[in-house]
């Protein structure tokens, strides 16, 4: 999830935020980083934290106050009545204005405190005078502590502005279903490459814990290492719970065995599966381009090594993609590579 489709969500929960219901939105693990909203009688009022409660490497210097100031916020007062930087709305806002403040608590979280991306986010919802937490379920990031949910709500629908309806941010898996469906391998590819991957824990215990083992599934006879791009995602597949973050990246450097393949959004329209010289030709030809876009493939000349995997270019120089290679030997063409379903079609001839 990307900050822009982050604070749409945000701004969303805080249109729908119920009476003396107070929002805390915090980094996982930095809990004195956090931004909170509260649903009052006679406003719609809102903190972000002040170095009345930070310390050490973790207070803000003139930089970054003067940022939080520039968005909007007010400073903490000397009598701490508020401690925190702060803003109030009315309490009739409609949704630009709850836009408005959900992008001032991204400025915060982002550009002061220092949260690199949505997914290092937790949240705590409750009404100040219930008892448990509450779950947003179209929220997109985790509550900070699963076992105290005692109530959930269902994801919020955006209200019209200007009396035309919103249109809702599509999701990462929407992204890549629909780049799947269209055939635009160049834009699958660069969604994924750049996304952030939630691999479920595979043991018990402490080995769940700690997501020390991959979750793994037989298809076919082979072992597929599952990975998802989204709480929701790994939810919606069935395997909701612990999991560790990774990038396409790192899980390619240390992939577990060279005859397991890897599935993304398992049984999802966004699935995709790769084996493992599709997952190292991919990071390989990633990382020697850094500054490369991807194009769609040409038609390059048959390559006389057998191997599936083409020369990496060299640094600067574009990518194509690997859908559509080639696998030539002695008798001739053997294969063609399709990059969406992971897989070698036979050429069908041979020379």
């Amino acid at each position: 999830m990307e900050w822009s489709e982050f604070a749409q969500r945000f701004a969303l929960e805080l249109a729908n935020l119920d009476r003396d219901t107070i929002l805390i939105v915090r980094e996982r693990e930095e809990s004195r980083h956090y931004v909170q909203a509260m649903r009052e009688p006679d406003r719609l009022y809102a903190e972000a934290v002040s170095n009345n409660f930070l310390e050490g490497p973790l207070l803000l210097g003139p930089s970054d106050e003067e940022v939080l100031a520039e968005a909007g916020w007010r400073p903490p007062t000397p009598d701490w009545t508020p401690a925190n930087w702060w803003t109030e709305l009315p309490p009739d806002t409609g949704p630009p204005g709850c836009a408005m403040l959900a992008d001032m608590m991204v400025t915060a979280l982002r550009d002061v405190q220092g949260v690199r991306r949505p997914l290092d986010l937790v949240y705590e919802s409750f009404h100040r005078h219930g008892a448990g937490l509450i779950e947003l379920t179209g929220f997109g990031l985790e509550p900070a502590d699963p076992q105290r949910v005692a109530d959930r709500r269902p994801s919020p629908i955006a209200a019209p502005v200007d009396g035309a309806p919103t249109a809702a941010h599509p999701s990462l898996e929407d992204r890549l279903a629909d780049a799947r469906l269209r055939g635009d391998h160049l834009a699958y590819f660069d969604l994924l490459l750049g996304a952030e991957l939630l691999l479920p824990a595979g043991g018990t215990g402490a080995e769940a814990a700690e997501g020390g083992e991959f979750q793994t599934a037989q298809r076919d006879g082979v072992t597929h290492v599952l990975a998802f791009t989204s709480v929701q995602a790994q939810g919606a597949a069935g395997y909701a719970g612990l999991h560790r973050r990774t990038t396409f990246a790192a899980l390619a450097r240390s992939w577990p065995d060279p005859s397991w393949h890897l599935t993304i959004n398992l049984d999802l329209p966004s699935e995709i599966q790769l084996d493992a010289a599709m997952i190292l030709r991919l990071d390989t030809m990633h990382r020697s381009s850094p500054q490369a876009t991807l194009v769609e493939p040409g038609s390059a000349p048959a390559a006389p090594d057998p191997a599936p995997a083409d020369p990496v270019p060299a640094a600067g120089q574009a990518i194509r993609l690997p859908h559509g290679a080639q696998l030539w030997s002695e008798r001739g063409l053997l294969a063609v590579f399709d990059a969406v379903s992971g897989g070698w079609t036979p050429a069908g001839r041979t020379a």
